[in-house]
């Protein structure tokens, strides 16, 4: 590699980890509480296990999936992937067959590098699937053949696919998301600027890296040379003792981890120890509630907090200056850097102060569109007669803009319901419902639950007598954890539109928000 290369002249993430063990080698980057890797060491793994996968068969351009839990074997799987030259598809581990098969299908996925606690799930769902077992493929440094370089060509530039990371759509699927190596690159450089992050930082991964937040932060430590600290939340308790024992200094999250963090059923409590180290929180990926700034302020009181929103199309769009969190408390912020914000009508044209239209994204870190799906691509990612030959990204989410530039969410385009950091299409939610006995028609909707973005609301009518408990019981072993309802509510019709007689959302959402607590916050 050209010695003279910085890490701001990268657009590959395999060029930015060559780049990364050069200028900072035998620093720690990063720990999961069992082992540790430098980004020497960190190159190294990475490589030796690319040329494991190209031995598969494994070429460039070939989608693999990882579904596995939060370790440095995911983080070494995730590397090696991006530098064979392939492409990551991210598998939440809490996913259940039909998603699972859906992603495989759609991602014409080549195969998958797992654990042992999610292979039984992955064969199962996927049984024509060829699986490579993170302990067989994932080599250790230490056992790293020299050179593992000849092995490994790293043909990819900038622009060539990195990822395919699946969000939930209107359409009633998960929609895959193509991300290239220049956003991740971009992404890392952009968020490391506004944030502030540096070479002596301790970020805490609390956040799952099968999301496009979660995996900028492996990002932004190889940009910085900042270490990276696993942590997988499970206790509140757990993971202050972690803050504290690792020094984190860097702590991004988002609403439905920090309302975990401070839930008073798990945190009998507050916590005792020494969290001074922290010096920036992040937050994206919902709604921040007042009650929660307090938190995180009584926990953190040096630290300053940065609010964002963004969306995996662009990644990242705005965010809130700490020294603006008081005096806007419910205000998404302004553009981030290398981004301008239109806020538009129907027609296009830019609204006045105070007007609600859609936020349009233009700019730094726009994704290619969605993996096989040009309308929704088309209806997604568009052109502005004023910026001819550029793609901007319609977001479908309605906000305000006021007098001195700062934006406020007002609420979606569309159906989708926000929920514990999750974007969930009612129609998934439905299409499983339908399949219990007795269940004859069913609507989901979001409900707002300050703590979590929004409660997911099923509205149904039943054929037969139909014992809730065992519907609830089906429920949560045929959806994900984040797309059970909390709520069931059996009524003896839906209403509908006058509109070819479909039903209508709006009415039972509206029949269900007359019984709903109040909310302190409008973010999104």
């Amino acid at each position: 590699m050209d010695g003279a290369m910085t890490t701001r002249h990268l657009f590959t993430i395999h060029a930015m980890l060559h780049e990364a063990a050069g200028t900072f080698g035998d620093d720690l980057a990063v720990r999961d509480g069992k082992r540790s890797l430098s980004f020497a060491e960190l190159r190294d793994a990475a490589l030796a296990t690319a040329a494991v996968l190209i031995s598969h068969g494994i070429g460039r351009g070939d989608r693999v999936g990882i579904c596995m839990a939060k370790s440095i074997d995911q983080v070494v799987a995730i590397l090696a992937v991006l530098t064979a030259d392939a492409v990551i598809v991210p598998i939440l581990p809490t996913l259940k067959g039909d998603n699972i098969r859906h992603i495989v299908r759609d991602s014409g996925m080549r195969t998958a590098i797992t654990d042992d606690v999610r292979a039984d799930e992955l064969r199962t769902s996927a049984p024509a699937l060829p699986l490579l077992l993170a302990r067989d493929i994932c080599v250790d440094p230490g056992n790293a053949a020299e050179p593992a370089g000849g092995a490994v060509p790293q043909r990819s530039i900038g622009d060539d696919l990195a990822g395919v990371i699946y969000s939930s759509g209107s359409t009633g699927r998960p929609k895959g998301i193509m991300v290239t190596h220049r956003n991740l690159c971009d992404g890392a450089r952009i968020t490391a600027r506004y944030l502030g992050t540096r070479r002596d930082d301790r970020i805490g991964s609390v956040l799952s890296l099968n999301f496009d937040y979660g995996l900028n932060q492996l990002w932004q430590a190889l940009h910085t040379g900042a270490q990276l600290h696993l942590h997988e939340l499970v206790f509140p308790a757990d993971l202050f003792r972690f803050l504290a024992a690792e020094r984190i200094t860097v702590l991004p999250v988002m609403p439905v981890i920090v309302t975990r963090m401070f839930d008073a059923r798990l945190l009998r409590d507050w916590p005792t120890e020494d969290l001074s180290a922290v010096r920036y929180v992040s937050s994206s990926g919902g709604a921040v509630s007042r009650r929660m700034i307090e938190n995180l302020t009584r926990a953190f009181p040096a630290a300053e907090k940065f609010l964002m929103y963004g969306l995996t199309e662009a990644f990242r769009s705005t965010c809130l200056e700490p020294d603006q969190l008081a005096r806007r408390p419910t205000s998404i912020g302004r553009a981030i850097p290398d981004v301008e914000i239109l806020v538009l009508d129907e027609q296009g044209h830019e609204v006045g102060p105070n007007e609600p239209g859609e936020l349009v994204h233009r700019g730094g870190c726009i994704a290619k569109g969605y993996w096989g799906a040009p309308e929704e691509t088309a209806k997604r990612f568009r052109t502005l007669p004023r910026y001819p030959g550029e793609t901007v990204v319609f977001s479908g989410d309605m906000v305000t803009r006021d007098e001195e530039g700062y934006l406020y969410f007002v609420g979606r385009r569309d159906s989708m319901i926000k929920t514990s950091g999750f974007r969930v299409s009612p129609t998934e939610v439905e299409e499983i419902a339908t399949r219990f006995p007795g269940v004859d028609a069913c609507v989901a909707v979001g409900v707002p639950n300050v703590d979590i973005g929004e409660d997911i609301a099923l509205v149904y009518t039943v054929s037969t007598r139909v014992d809730a408990a065992e519907f609830r019981r089906f429920l949560r072993d045929q959806l994900p954890t984040h797309m059970v309802p909390h709520r069931l509510v059996p009524r003896p019709s839906l209403p509908a539109t006058g509109n070819q007689g479909k039903i209508d959302r709006q009415l039972v959402r509206d029949s269900l928000l007359g019984a709903a607590p109040a909310t302190d916050s409008s973010r999104s």
